[in-house]
């Protein structure tokens, strides 16, 4: 028998992700935004202050409706597939929770501020 809806890993997972994308964007734009880069591994890894105002990688930048637009469809389609899931299961409400606590975090950030605030910019040589 699988249980139909989420247990309370999922919610703590997503509170939790909620609270530390939230935690770290008010913390790259504090003390990343007025320096613009810093290189933790060289070559390979850089906290970079970037504001997104489209999807991953910058895609459909400041094309907000279509943005939106993309963004309902995604979670209706996350509802409609999250009807298979096993929610008895441990991994299904730790990585739902994740997802869902990283997808609010950014809905949170365009919805309070107009843009994502990205600061993770890992590169192989010209490759971001």
């Amino acid at each position: 028998m699988t249980a139909r809806w989420p247990g309370p890993l999922f919610y703590f997972a997503f509170v939790l992700c909620v609270a530390l994308d939230q935690a770290t964007k008010a913390w790259a734009t504090a003390s990343l935004e007025p320096l613009g880069s810093v290189t933790v591994v060289p070559g390979l890894f850089d906290l970079t202050y970037v504001r997104n105002t489209g999807v991953a990688f910058g895609m459909f930048a400041g094309h907000g409706l279509l943005v939106a637009a993309f963004m309902l469809g995604l979670v209706a389609l996350a509802l409609f597939l999250s009807r298979e899931v096993n929610w008895r299961r441990i991994e299904p409400n730790v990585v739902g929770g994740c997802l869902c606590g990283g997808a609010i975090g950014n809905i949170v950030d365009r919805a309070r501020i107009g843009h994502v605030v990205d600061f993770l910019d890992f590169h192989v040589g010209p490759h971001h």
